[in-house]
Order: structure tokens, then C-alpha cells, then sequence
């Protein structure tokens, strides 16, 4: 069979012509630089930025941020769909955690565990787009990473692509007509030039008519408020600006970016590095390896064993507790370190032992600083930060415990492994609200302390003071108002200065001005936190207003004294 009668041949004159035409219409298509996805991404863009203006205006962690995400995801796979580009099947995992992360965020009001929320979805994010444009089988961290980060800046060079994509539109339109079509559209063009014109002269001035009229009469200021403002307030003067501006920052970032990732230029071959001769990796991992054998020693025998002389002035509680975010530290040296000899240094079984050793020492030195941390907690109570450095070393454990696999098993998906370890166990961390239990734990032993002493006067791990860094309480987010109203109450600290200045920062938070005193039912109502808009409602702070409001009307005493603070 030739190769002619493989190829389909028009069946008349009429049909050369055509095809004729349409690869003309390519060609200078083609010419003009036109974007065939340049309705889709204007469009696209400008209803984006609406929505991401009405979802995030002076709203960073409130119910429509999981929409925020939700809709990100569909504009990227409406993206992919028009680009003919079939989603991967792993792109379940990280649509689901983005919007885990999405719900996650109008659930806290730990402004920590915000940002690392808002983190881990700008990541995962990128990561999606990648792992769809690209063959990223085998790709590693660091090249992820890169990619991300040209993906972000290289967009900046795609600002004005809105405009030239725009000029390039029309004027593939205007070369498509007929004459007589032509003449209709330059009238068209002629009469919008006019319209344009009169829209630009009428906004400045409408502008400083509508300022004027605000601030001259009540009522129409009032009725701007409620045109303007999501939450039926606002300040008309200074917040249009911020909108606008905020409108057209999510419109040209969405259409920079989409107009970046369609230019699929990043490499994607991953070359093999593994060149370095192993004796020098041998070598320098020996000399570490001789110095983890000793420390590791040293932690089984006086650490975990009990046996040994300590140094003078130790005692064993005060030797068991320090340290340990020095050897979190060393923790994650020893992973980068088996990570950076597995891709850098040839294959050697010699190298491979090592690197095996370095690991189990690390395993030592994660359970000794995970023991050190315990006894630390338990004489210096909750922190976040201590509770921070219990999660991530578990999460070294598994990042390590992956490493190790990976020695043995060339072929074992460790990038894969690690993004799924990650976020699955910040997710759980994220949703279960440290503050909370910080709260708790602090507070109970509080509450049982003195007991505890008496039964054990002599023990050494004994705090070493009894808790009164109310302070730090204070200082923490609405997530853990549940807990600080039931146990103040339970402690009798209802009326403690701390306990004042906690409830009083509930109002603060959730109320944007302040008016002259109210009276309802003999209650001064300035001292209530406003009810959330359901465009800012968040779960965690929706709690403590109603504990607030329903012990300020439950406990006249507490309401007498709050006052106070204001």
C-alpha cells in the first residue's frame, strides 16, 4: 500500500480551496502571534479576580477561602481541558489536600498555622501545574522547587501579555472580514473610541462627586456603604482603591501566569549526577559516622540507660533536659547529608553501610531528643513551638525512614513519598488546633499541681515552678477559648487580670469600631463582639464569640469587670 493511498485526497476543487484557506488563516495566525486560549484566559481572568476580590478583601481566613481554593483548581483544569491536556490521575491527591488546606485555614485563628496553611497551598498548587504540563516521573525536590520558583518570577515578563494578546485578537478579527463587515466594525470601533472617551472624562469626576456627596449628606454615605461594602460597612474613601487594586492584581497575575505555563520551556530530563568518585562521600562519612557512634553511645548508657557520672553541678533531669533542638538540627543535617550522597557519589556497597549507619544514628538521636523534649514539657509545660518540634520530628523520622528505602531501592518514589508524608501529616497537625491542647495540658496542671507535689515532694522531675505564664495564654489564638472559659471558670480565674485581657481581645479581634455606650437588659452593649458576616465566618472565632457572649450575660460580675478594658 503507498503512501498516497494512506492519505486522504479531497474529493473536489472546492475542498483544495478550502483547506487552502485554512492553513492561510493558520499561517497568519501564526503570524500575529495570536493566542488561541486568549477568550478563555481574558474572560477567565476577569471573572477570577471578582471573585478572588469578594472572597479575600479584608478576609484572609473566613468561609469563602475554601472557595478561594476550590475555584483556583476548577479555572486550572478548565485551563488544561481547553489546552487538550488530560489531568494525571495522582492530581487527586493534591486537589484534595488544597482543599483540606482551604478548609483548614476558615477553621483556625492561629495566624501560624494560617500561614503555613496559605504555604503548603501556593506549593501544592505549583506542584499540580507541574506534575500536569510536565513528565516529571523523575523528578526530585530541588528541581521541583526551581521550577516553581522560575514559574513565579518568569511570569512577571507576561504583565502586559492581556494587551498584546488583545491588540492581536482584533486584529486578526479585522484582517478575517468582508468589506462590508469591515466598514460596520470601523463604525462600531469609531462610536466605542467616542464612548471610551466620555467614560474616562466622566470617571475622575464622578469620583470627586461621589466624595463630595458622601461626606455631605448622612443618608447617601450610608447607601454608598451598602453598595460598596461585602460586610455592609466600609470606608468608601480609602478601601475603593484597595479593591481596585486588589481586582486588578488577580486578574493580570492569573492571566501572567497562565500565559507562563503555556510556554513549556522548563527541562524536563533530570541528568544523572552520580559521577563524584565514592571514596572522598566514604571517606568524610566515616569520620561523622566515628563521632555518631560515640554520641549514640553516650545517649543509650547516660541518656535512655541511667548509668554513667555525669559532669559536676548536673543533675540527671537537668542533663536529660537540653539540647534537644540541637539535635533536631543534627537530625536534618544527617537526612540532607544521605540525600546529597545518594545523588552526587557512584554506587558502593562500603558507601551504602555508611550511610546506613548514619541513619540508625539518627534514629538514636531523634528518640533522645524526642525523651529530652517529653522531660522538658513536663517541667516547663506546652509551648507551641515544643509541640511544633515533637510534630516535625516525627516527620523527620519518616522523611529518614524513606532515605533509608531508597539506599537499597533506586527505583522507590521518594519525592512522591516525601509530598505525600508532608502534607498528610500537616494536614492532621493543621486540623487539630495546638492551641487547644496547649491550653489544656498548661491548665490542668494547674489545676492538679499542688496535689501532684504533695505526693512526690522529693522527685526531681517536678516542675520547677508552679505555672503562672498566664501571659503566654493570653497571647494565644481563639482556638483555644473552649477550653481557657471552662477551666478559668473551673481554677476560679474568671476574674484574673489574664482571663479580663483574653476575653477583651475576643471583642477587640471581631469588632471593627466602637460606639457610645448601649444599654440592653442592663448590659453595656459595646462590650460584645460583633456577629461574623457569613462572608468572614470562621469557625474557630464564631466559638469564642458565642462562649464570650453567653458567659457575659451568664455572669454579671465578669460583665462589670471587663469593662475595664475597654
Amino acid at each position: 500500500m503507498t503512501e498516497s493511498n494512506l492519505t486522504k485526497q479531497p474529493e473536489s476543487d472546492m475542498e483544495v480551496v478550502k483547506v487552502q484557506e485554512t492553513e492561510n488563516t493558520i499561517v497568519q495566525g501564526k503570524d500575529r502571534k495570536t493566542n488561541p486560549l486568549f477568550l478563555f484566559m481574558s474572560i477567565g481572568s476577569f471573572v477570577y479576580a471578582f471573585f478572588y476580590t469578594f472572597f479575600l478583601y479584608k478576609n484572609n481566613s473566613g468561609i469563602t477561602y475554601p472557595f478561594f481554593i476550590g475555584g483556583t483548581c476548577l479555572f486550572f483544569f478548565l485551563y488544561l481541558k481547553k489546552s487538550g491536556i488530560t489531568a494525571k490521575k495522582f492530581s487527586i491527591f493534591p486537589l484534595i489536600s488544597l482543599l483540606l488546606l482551604g478548609l483548614g485555614t476558615c477553621m483556625t485563628d492561629s495566624y501560624v498555622l494560617i500561614f503555613f496553611n496559605k504555604t503548603g497551598i501556593f506549593f501544592l498548587f505549583f506542584y499540580l501545574v507541574l506534575h500536569n504540563l510536565y513528565q516529571d516521573k523523575s523528578w526530585d525536590l530541588p528541581k521541583y522547587m526551581g521550577s516553581i520558583i522560575n514559574l513565579v518570577f518568569t511570569s512577571l515578563a507576561y504583565i502586559f501579555r492581556p494587551f498584546t494578546d488583545f491588540y492581536a485578537y482584533l486584529k486578526n478579527k479585522t484582517a478575517d472580514m468582508s468589506p462590508s463587515d469591515s466598514l460596520k466594525k470601523n463604525k462600531i470601533k469609531s462610536n466605542l473610541k467616542y464612548i471610551l472617551s466620555g467614560i474616562l472624562i466622566a470617571l475622575p469626576l464622578l469620583f470627586v462627586i461621589l466624595l463630595l456627596l458622601y461626606q455631605a449628606d448622612a443618608v447617601f454615605s450610608n447607601m454608598l456603604d451598602h453598595v460598596f461594602d461585602f460586610d455592609f460597612y466600609i470606608d468608601f474613601e480609602d478601601d475603593i482603591f484597595r479593591i481596585l487594586f486588589l481586582f486588578l492584581f488577580a486578574f493580570f497575575a492569573s492571566y501572567s501566569i497562565m500565559s507562563r505555563i503555556s510556554v513549556h520551556n522548563l527541562k524536563e530530563e533530570i541528568p544523572d549526577k552520580r559521577t563524584a568518585e565514592p571514596v572522598t562521600a566514604i571517606t568524610f562519612t566515616s569520620l561523622i559516622s566515628l563521632v555518631y557512634l560515640v554520641f549514640c553511645y553516650i545517649q543509650v548508657v547516660y541518656l535512655f540507660g541511667g548509668f554513667g557520672t555525669l559532669p559536676e553541678n548536673y543533675t540527671y533531669s537537668s542533663y536529660a533536659r537540653e539540647g534537644f533542638f540541637q539535635l533536631v538540627f543534627v537530625c536534618i543535617i544527617n537526612l540532607l547529608l544521605v540525600l546529597m550522597c545518594m545523588k552526587h557519589f557512584r554506587e558502593s556497597k562500603i558507601l551504602k553501610g555508611i550511610l546506613t549507619f548514619i541513619s540508625l544514628c539518627t534514629y538514636i538521636m531523634i528518640a533522645s531528643s524526642t525523651y529530652r523534649m517529653l522531660l522538658y514539657i513536663q517541667a516547663y509545660y506546652l509551648t507551641f513551638l515544643r509541640v511544633f518540634v515533637l510534630w516535625m520530628l516525627f516527620v523527620i523520622f519518616l522523611l529518614m525512614s524513606g532515605a533509608l528505602i531508597m539506599i537499597y531501592q533506586e527505583k522507590f518514589p521518594l519525592t512522591k513519598y516525601y509530598i505525600i508524608t508532608v502534607t498528610v501529616l500537616y494536614i492532621i497537625f493543621s486540623f487539630s488546633h495546638p492551641d487547644y491542647w496547649i491550653a489544656r495540658y498548661n491548665l490542668n496542671n494547674s489545676l492538679s499541681q499542688s496535689a501532684s507535689t504533695q505526693q512526690n515532694p522529693e522527685s526531681e522531675y517536678q516542675p520547677t515552678s508552679t505555672y503562672n505564664d498566664y501571659y503566654y495564654l493570653r497571647r494565644l489564638s481563639n482556638d483555644a477559648a473552649p477550653v481557657i472559659f471552662e477551666k478559668a471558670q473551673e481554677l476560679g480565674y474568671d476574674q484574673s487580670i489574664w482571663f479580663l485581657g483574653y476575653s477583651a481581645d475576643i471583642v477587640k479581634a471581631n469588632s471593627d469600631w466602637y460606639h457610645s455606650a448601649s444599654y440592653e437588659n442592663g448590659y453595656a452593649q459595646d462590650y460584645l463582639p460583633q456577629k461574623l458576616s457569613l462572608r468572614k465566618w470562621n469557625l474557630s472565632r464564631w466559638k469564642a464569640i458565642n462562649i464570650y457572649t453567653d458567659y457575659y450575660h451568664s455572669n454579671k460580675e465578669f460583665a462589670q469587670e471587663i469593662t475595664s478594658f475597654f
